[in-house]
């Protein structure tokens, strides 16, 4: 009497080489039939227990789900702003105007200056500049 050695039964798709696992399929292509079966796109030719080396390969969209099944839908026209999309302080003004004409923040009442006067030295830019940044810590 001989021992039946049982050789191992190749995929069911065509040109795979690996064992069958599940449903007449090697684990990669069991897996690839179920994200078919769940997304709605089983093959036709993808059956249980199909025979060896029987079934064509199929290439899966790398989509999501939800944008396989919508292909470009039509898009809604976007409303165009009427107004400025910053806030922006114009010359000559005290408050700021938003997108739809809020008012912003205020401007400051007092501006730093950055340039020198003429004739002064770094210590009294210096003094300057502590004397404005302390004036507008006092009025908060």
């Amino acid at each position: 009497m001989q021992a039946v050695v049982e050789q191992p039964v190749a995929c069911a798709v065509i040109g795979c080489r690996q064992p069958v696992r599940t449903l007449g399929y090697c684990s990669a292509h069991y897996q690839k039939r179920r994200q078919m079966v769940a997304t709605g796109r089983l093959h036709a030719a993808w059956v249980e227990h199909a025979a060896p080396h029987s079934i064509p390969d199929v290439i899966l969209s790398r989509r999501r789900r939800s944008e396989s099944a919508a292909e470009t839908p039509a898009r809604a026209a976007t409303p165009t702003p009427t107004g400025p999309r910053v806030w922006v302080r114009k010359k000559g003004q005290t408050q700021s105007v938003g997108p739809q004409g809020e008012e912003g923040p205020s401007a400051p009442s007092i501006l730093p200056t950055l340039r020198p006067a003429e004739g002064a030295d770094a210590a009294d830019t210096v003094k300057r500049w502590a004397a404005e940044f302390l004036a507008t810590k006092r009025r908060n």
